[in-house]
C-alpha cells in the first residue's frame, strides 16, 4: 500500500460520525490491506472498535485516514467532510507570526508549497507594474542612448497596453491582450505593441526578477504578421459545457458575462456594483483611453436573476468576511478597502480565469484563450443578421458620437433599440 493525499489536519474530524469512522477503519484494513499495527493500535482494540465497545478516536481516524485518497474518503462519507473553520482574523494573526517568527515562517510556506502551490505560483506569475517602473523604463532607454521619438512611440504602446491591462501583466493576461488588438486592429499595431512590452520587460524586470522576467517575456511572441490557422470557436452546448464544469460561482459569473456580452477580458472588472443595472439587464464598462471608451453592454434576463440569486449572495459573504478583518490591520488605506467594497467582481482575475481555462480544457481537449468569448459573441450576433454597427456598439468599438449618446443618458431611445438588438439575436448560456 501507499500513503494517499488525504490529510487529516484540514478537516473537522468531530463532525465524523463514529459509524462513519468505522467504515473507515474497516476500508483500510479491508481493502487496503492496513493492518492494526500500521495504524499503531492492537488488534483488541479494532475488534472491540468493530463490536462497537470502543469508539474510534480521532487520533486513530487521522492515521487511517492518511491511508486514503480524496475521492475514497469522499466516497465512504457522501461527500468530503467539513473543513476546519478559520476566519480572515486567522489569517492576520498567521502572518503576522510568520513575519516575527522564521521557524513558523517556514512551516507555514512549507504547508502553502503543499497544499496551495498552483496558486502560489499562478500568483507569482504576475507583474503589478508602478507608475515608477514606466519612470525607470524611460531612465534605461535614454541610457541606452534611444532618441526622444522611439521612447516617445515606445512609450505611447506600453502605456496604452497597460491600461488595458490595468496595470497587471501576467502570461494569460498578454495573450488574451494581443489576440484582442490582432483581431480590432490588425498585426501592425499588434506589433507595436508587443515590441514595446518586449523592450519593458527586458529593461525593467529582468533586473529586478529575472524567473519572473523569463516567464513573462516568453510568454508571448513579437507579432510579425497575422496567424495562419485559428482554432474552431467553441459551440453553444460547448460553453454550456464549459459554464457546468466551472467549480466557483465568481468564475461561471464572469464567465457569463464574456460569453453574453462580449467584453474583453478585463472589462467586466471595471465596474463597479453601481454600473450595473439589474432593471434593464445593463451593464456600463468604464475604461477611457485613446481607442477604448466607456460604453453599456447588455445581459440576458435569465443571467440577471442568476447573478441576483447565486452570484450577489456569494459576493456580499466574500465582502462581509475580509473587509472588517482587513481594514482592522491597518495594512490597507481607508480609499483602497472602500475600492474593493464597490467592485462588482472583487476577486482575483488570475484565479477566475484558470479555472474557466481548466474547465474549457477539459470541454474542448485543447488550450482556451478567453478572448475567443469575444469573438464567439461577435459571429454568433453577425451570423443572425444583427449589423456590424450594432455590434461594433455593444462591444465597445463604435465611434465616439456613439459613446456620448450612450454615456450622458441613463436611459435613451438609443439604449432600448440596442437592448431590443441583443435580446432577440444574443447568446445565452441558461437558456
Amino acid at each position: 500500500f501507499s500513503v494517499a493525499v488525504v490529510d487529516c489536519q484540514l478537516y473537522n474530524l468531530a463532525n465524523i460520525s463514529n459509524d462513519a469512522r468505522v467504515r473507515i477503519i474497516n476500508y483500510v484494513m479491508g481493502v487496503k490491506g492496513v493492518r492494526a499495527r500500521d495504524l499503531g493500535v492492537t488488534i483488541n482494540l479494532i475488534s472491540m472498535i468493530r463490536s462497537g465497545k470502543r469508539r474510534v478516536t480521532e487520533d486513530l481516524l487521522c492515521r487511517a485516514m492518511a491511508y486514503l485518497s480524496a475521492e475514497e474518503l469522499a466516497k465512504l462519507l457522501g461527500g468530503l467532510p467539513e473543513v476546519e473553520p478559520a476566519t480572515v482574523n486567522d489569517i492576520i494573526r498567521v502572518v503576522a507570526r510568520a513575519r516575527a517568527d522564521p521557524g513558523f515562517r517556514d512551516l507555514l510556506l512549507s504547508y502553502l508549497e503543499r497544499y496551495l502551490g498552483d496558486y502560489i505560483r499562478s500568483v507569482g506569475r504576475r507583474w503589478v507594474v508602478t507608475e515608477d517602473d514606466v519612470e525607470e523604463y524611460v531612465k534605461a532607454m535614454r541610457l541606452s542612448g534611444r532618441g526622444a521619438r522611439t521612447i516617445r512611440d515606445r512609450l505611447h504602446y506600453i502605456r496604452r497596453a497597460l491600461a488595458d491591462l490595468n496595470w497587471v501583466l501576467s502570461p494569460e493576461g498578454i495573450r488574451d491582450y494581443l489576440a484582442s488588438v490582432l483581431s480590432e486592429e490588425g498585426s501592425n499595431v499588434a506589433r507595436h505593441i508587443s515590441t514595446s512590452l518586449k523592450s519593458f520587460l527586458k529593461n525593467v524586470l529582468k533586473p529586478k526578477d529575472p524567473a519572473l522576467f523569463s516567464i513573462l517575456y516568453n510568454s508571448f511572441t513579437t507579432i510579425k504578421s497575422k496567424p495562419g490557422s485559428q482554432p474552431k470557436l467553441p459551440t453553444i452546448d460547448e460553453l454550456k459545457s464549459i459554464f457546468e464544469k466551472i467549480p466557483s460561482i465568481e468564475a461561471k459569473a464572469y464567465f457569463l458575462i464574456l460569453a453574453e456580452a462580449g467584453l474583453r477580458p478585463g472589462e467586466p472588472f471595471l465596474a463597479t456594483m453601481d454600473d450595473v443595472d439589474f432593471e434593464h439587464g445593463l451593464m456600463r464598462i468604464g475604461k477611457i483611453t485613446e481607442t477604448k471608451r466607456a460604453f453599456v453592454a447588455f445581459l440576458q434576463p435569465k443571467t440577471i436573476d442568476w447573478l441576483k440569486s447565486q452570484y450577489l449572495p456569494r459576493r456580499e459573504s466574500f465582502i462581509s468576511s475580509i473587509v472588517k478583518p482587513i481594514t482592522a490591520s491597518g495594512w490597507v488605506s481607508d480609499e483602497d478597502v472602500e475600492r474593493f467594497k464597490v467592485r462588482f467582481l472583487p476577486f482575483d482575475q488570475g484565479r477566475l480565469r484558470k479555472e474557466i481555462k481548466e474547465a474549457a480544457k477539459a470541454v474542448l481537449g485543447r488550450d482556451f484563450e478567453l478572448y475567443e468569448l469575444r469573438k464567439f459573441f461577435a459571429t454568433w450576433m453577425i451570423s443572425r443578421g444583427v449589423p456590424e454597427s450594432i455590434v461594433n456598439t455593444l462591444q465597445g468599438r463604435a465611434p465616439p458620437s456613439e459613446y456620448r449618446v450612450l454615456i450622458e443618458h441613463y436611459w435613451s431611445p438609443r439604449h432600448e433599440e440596442l437592448r431590443k438588438w441583443y435580446l432577440e439575436n444574443a447568446p445565452c448560456i441558461l437558456c
